[in-house]
């Protein structure tokens, strides 16, 4: 009997030892909830600008390019050539990301351009990235901004040892976009150098089975 009492005792004591180890844990349960509730949320991440979604509102897309090349120091001769744009969105839609392939004036031609809103400078920045440009990129010092429908990009760039202005007007016209760029030693004295036009692919026609 008394063994019987001392097992009995023991298992009682577990029993308690259990039960306050227990009310431990869903108490330590509760104070984690409690931080984790008073710790605040993750960065909201941003939204595109107005701005910035206008503009993808127009160029996003898969382009087929038609280029022509004023007589000018750059080309002697002028010149045409054709290619293809891609035009996409960058990562949250804050950017955009342009891949440019062409052949004709310029031989076998390849771009990368980076564009964004920045709201300190009032206007779209861009990097473009070409085969033609010796220090592989060119960060822009101007801005682009609309005007109306037209996307107009001002710019002042070195080019074969000489400070110019740049200009590049974008505008829609119908289902395309034609690209106007413009230079010259003021913003008085601008020619046009090339003229782009971006089109988009014809869909491709499916083949007929023979016979009907």
């Amino acid at each position: 009997m008394k063994t019987l009492s001392r097992v009995a005792v023991f298992f009682a004591i577990a029993s308690l030892f259990v039960a306050a180890q227990d009310t431990m844990k869903k108490s330590d349960d509760k104070k984690m909830a409690k931080k984790a509730s008073d710790m605040p949320m993750g960065m909201p991440m941003p939204k595109p600008s107005p701005e910035m979604q206008k503009m993808s509102k127009m160029l996003v897309g898969t382009w087929t390019t038609s280029e022509m090349f004023e007589v000018s120091d750059m080309m002697p001769k002028g010149g045409k050539g054709s290619g293809m744009a891609v035009i996409k969105p960058g990562p949250g839609g804050l950017s955009l990301v342009e891949e440019y392939h062409s052949k004709g004036g310029l031989g076998a031609f390849s771009g990368h351009g980076v564009f964004w809103w920045d709201d300190q400078a009032k206007g779209f920045k861009n990097i473009w990235c070409d085969v033609t440009t010796p220090t592989g990129c060119t960060v822009a010092k101007g801005v682009g901004n609309f005007d109306g429908d037209k996307l107009v990009f001002n710019d002042e760039q070195e080019m074969m040892g000489k400070n110019e202005m740049m200009q590049n007007v974008l505008t829609p016209e119908g289902s395309g976009i034609t690209m106007v760029m413009s230079s010259g030693e003021s913003a008085g004295a601008m020619k046009k150098m090339m003229t782009i036009k971006y089109s988009k692919p014809a869909a491709k026609k499916e083949a007929t089975p023979a016979g009907q």
